[in-house]
């Protein structure tokens, strides 16, 4: 479950760590494939089944992305070759929230507190004279940009007798649409290869990025975040005072905070660099036989550090708050393997044995401090006084047999067998080692003789079947075993030594056993492909962080936790519809998938935060919360009937609770109790899509062509916190403009309640009304490109000279209010679906240019 979900992904025969980083605010994480340069990528292979997946054991659980980069294998005598690249962006919002605007605000708020018997004093709300009566301020428009962005590109290639190579240099400028913030990256690369001798030869590959992001606070329930208070802040209010013209810290009676002073002056800053080296040789030790070995080293470096003024903060008397955070982590992996092929006649025989060894290293730093002598000087060594010195290291061990052997038959008949074993140091002595095998058989029917008469339409089919076992040990370091640090607090002049983490020796591997079973047909000259892949997955003992309570003095546990279940069945389309001169082509693709826990500790339900659950026969992350079925036109409609008769009202949180009146929400009562409170939370929707898919169209004529890929996803349900938590109105903040018709007067009728300050009868509760449909319809790329022909460049130096304009997020069909509906604020499982208000997805448009010499 929170195990991890990532696939493995291997980039040049490297296994790359796909843990996200995390801020050091802990609003976003940041992925480790952000490194790599999509103009270095050759190929991209998915394995998705176990069978397939199963010779890289147990880091294959989630499926394995091979990724290979440019610069081959090749030794023949081809001249160098240059290639540049250049993109150019203009990058926007894809949309804005709805909010009201100032005359909205101004007489909703003051009904708010009316509602809730409060006194209404603000001048700028009285006060015709007051200079933001009749002001509105756009906080968005204040907040987003139209950024500008450049990505460049150039690589060298060529070959001689014996060796090939290929070197890379890029470097991105990528402004984001968010004001005070930037983000840039450079990116190297070299891979060689070379012949020792007629039976060795060698690669030597080498790549390095280092990336720097100025970025802004980003999550819903971070008083800091800009990006919050771009959607929360009152529109009455200016950002400038209205006498001196600058920029204001807070906004009227320190009500809230300026969010263009939160972005300009609580800046966090992240850099990420890594470089790896990876060695590999070959050679051929006898006839048919090959030895195969590689060295790696991965090393990836981050370091962060943030500040919070004093002059934001509403403690007394106000602190200021510097954070500070570096880490290295390296990865050392050796690997061998001894391959044998044969071939005697149509019998195919490929077999492999190896043995690998991988040591993760890594080391953090964290320092906390506060009482800056100046908010200009930021740096953590300006703090006076340090809250947090801490300094972690960590490390583990993997070490991996594992066999294959692959059997053909005239490629009619397939068959392979895989068997890995992996030792693991991040489980005790007794579970630390693991077993998964698998098998898959593919059977060519086509070739088969009584299938002749289908070679005028049917060129080929294949008929597929697999069976595997993965694992999966994405949990900490030293789960297995209690852990002991050193508090930042003193007893008696000492420092204290806790007890920081329960051990569990019983903590072992998560299991995947996957079955898989799939056709592909190819009509027609390879006009047509079809192709459907049906799968189940069960997994066994998850890994879980299990969340304890308080009282136990830890805030968590590493433990085997329940199993889940994934099935789904996958559909491909390829056709060339149209051949010359003008070429068009089709891609389709749809994936239907369904997954459900199947078991948990004592079978008992596990609630994740405000709304999310674990359940057996439910989807992990369910949406369990209250149903709202409506709002009381007045106090009258509120009648409770109980199981005896008796006649009363529905009451808030006990039986003695208040009641509720006109205005408030209708709430599903589930006992019927006629008390609304937690027993009534029910299972109300799933995060997960019911399918999704893509359609691609190419066109082409000649020098000119056309792509248009689309994707869709229908059937989910977002929980938009930033809607609920706006309509809570537990300060000044603004709201939607479908709060214009909330409930104000006895006799209304309406779907939206009533806006009572600080939303004291929870109308604005965890609930049906705050989840919206998630399907969407996306124009996700459009691109239009030129080649020059040829005989244009004959007489230059330049071999191939291609010019495009492209759109990426241009168009979004969808009913969802929020930014954007390919939302996921969490890469815990039980928390999807969740719009907390993160960075959405910008609309771009690109110009680009690509020159061969």
């Amino acid at each position: 479950m929170s195990g991890g979900s990532e696939p493995l992904y291997i980039v040049d025969g490297v296994p790359i760590e796909s843990g996200n980083i995390s801020s050091i605010e802990g609003d976003a994480t940041f992925s480790p494939l952000s490194s790599l340069n999509a103009n270095d990528i050759e190929s991209v292979e998915v394995l998705r089944d176990a069978a397939s997946a199963a010779i890289y054991g147990s880091r294959a659980a989630n499926g394995v992305v091979i990724i290979t980069t440019k610069g081959g294998e090749k030794f023949d005598i081809v001249k160098p070759q240059v290639q540049f690249n250049h993109v150019s962006s203009i990058v926007t919002a894809p949309r804005k929230l709805d909010v009201m605007n100032g005359w909205q605000f101004r007489t909703a708020y003051k009904e708010a507190r009316e509602k809730n018997g409060m006194v209404v004093d603000q001048q700028w709300v009285l006060n015709p004279f007051h200079p933001y009566y009749n002001r509105t301020t756009d906080w968005q428009d204040e907040l987003f940009r139209t950024a500008y962005q450049t990505d460049n590109y150039i690589n060298l290639n060529g070959s001689t007798k014996g060796f090939s190579y290929g070197v890379s240099l890029g470097y991105k400028n990528l402004q984001p649409i968010v004001i005070h913030t930037n983000y840039e990256q450079l990116n190297f690369r070299s891979n060689f290869s070379y012949k020792l001798t007629e039976n060795i030869k060698g690669s030597t590959r080498v790549s390095y990025s280092n990336s720097d992001y100025t970025r802004i606070l980003s999550s819903s329930s971070n008083y800091y975040s800009a990006l919050r208070a771009a959607v929360f802040t009152n529109p009455c209010f200016s950002p400038y005072d209205p006498e001196t013209g600058e920029m204001v810290d807070w906004l009227g009676q320190r009500e809230q905070r300026n969010p263009l002073a939160l972005a300009e002056k609580v800046p966090h800053s992240f850099n990420q660099h890594n470089y790896t080296i990876n060695q590999t040789l070959s050679a051929t030790i006898a006839k048919r036989f090959t030895l195969n070995t590689r060295v790696s080293i991965d090393t990836r470096g981050t370091e962060q550090s943030s500040y919070q003024p004093k002059f934001f903060d509403s403690n007394n008397p106000p602190r200021d708050v510097g954070k500070f955070y570096t880490s290295d982590r390296r990865t050392l992996m050796n690997e061998n393997t001894l391959q044998y092929t044969r071939a005697i006649k149509k019998h195919r025989i490929n077999a492999l044995i190896g043995q690998s060894i991988q040591a993760d290293l890594s080391e953090d730093i964290y320092l906390n401090g506060e009482n800056y002598v100046d908010p200009i000087i930021t740096p953590i060594q300006a703090a006076a006084k340090y809250t947090r010195i801490s300094r972690n290291e960590s490390e583990r061990m993997m070490l991996s047999y594992f066999g294959r052997l692959n059997y053909s038959y005239a490629q009619r008949y397939i068959i392979s067998l895989v068997l890995r074993n992996d030792a693991s140091s991040r489980f005790g002595p007794d579970k630390r080692s693991g077993y998964f095998p698998s098998a898959s058989f593919a059977w060519r029917f086509s070739d088969e003789p009584f299938m002749k008469f289908t070679k005028s339409f049917l060129e080929d089919a294949k008929w597929r079947a697999s069976y595997g076992v993965t694992g999966n040990q994405a949990t900490s370091n030293y789960g297995w075993q209690g852990l002991y640090a050193a508090s930042s607090s003193k007893y008696d002049g000492n420092v204290a030594i806790r007890h920081d983490d329960l051990s569990n020796s019983k903590l072992g591997w998560e299991t995947t056993t996957q079955y898989n079973t799939g056709l592909d047909l190819t009509f027609l000259n390879s006009r047509i492909f079809f192709s459907v892949d049906a799968y189940m997955k069960n997994s066994d003992d998850l890994l879980f962080d299990f969340p304890l309570s308080y009282y136990t003095g830890f805030s968590s546990t590493a433990m085997n936790f329940g199993s889940i279940s994934n099935s789904g069945i996958e559909f491909l389309l390829e056709t060339v519809n149209i051949l010359r001169p003008f070429k068009w082509k089709t891609s389709f693709n749809i994936s239907f998938n369904r997954n459900k826990i199947t078991a948990l500790p004592n079978d008992e339900d596990v609630i994740i935060g405000e709304f999310s659950l674990g359940r057996i026969g439910e989807p992990i992350g369910a949406f369990y919360a209250f149903e709202a079925l409506g709002v009381y036109a007045s106090d009258e409609d509120n009648v409770y009937v109980s199981p005896e008769g008796v006649v009363g009202q529905y009451r808030k949180g006990a039986a003695t609770g208040e009641v509720f009146k006109g205005g408030d929400m209708i709430w599903r009562d589930v006992d019927g109790n006629g008390v609304i409170d937690d027993s009534d939370r029910q299972v109300i929707g799933n995060p997960h899509p019911l399918f999704i898919g893509g359609l691609t169209n190419d066109f082409s004529y000649k020098g000119v062509s056309l792509n248009v890929f689309i994707t869709w996803s229908y059937g989910n349900k977002i929980m938009n916190e930033i809607r609920r938590r706006r309509n809570q109105m537990l300060t000044t903040n603004n709201l939607g403009q479908d709060a214009l018709d909330r409930w104000s007067n006895p006799g209304d009728v309406t779907d939206f309640p009533m806006i009572r300050y600080g939303d004291t009868m929870e109308n604005f509760r965890a609930s049906s009304f705050s989840m919206e449909d998630g399907s969407f319809l996306r124009l996700k790329e459009i691109t239009l490109k030129y080649e020059l022909p040829r005989k244009m460049l004959s007489k230059t130096p330049i071999d191939n000279l291609s010019v495009y304009v492209s759109g990426a997020n241009l168009l979004t069909w969808s009913k969802y209010s929020g930014y954007d509906p390919e939302v996921n604020s969490s890469t815990n499982p039980f928390i999807q679906g969740v719009d907390n208000g993160s960075l959405p997805v910008s609309r771009s448009v690109n110009f680009g240019l690509s020159v061969k010499f």
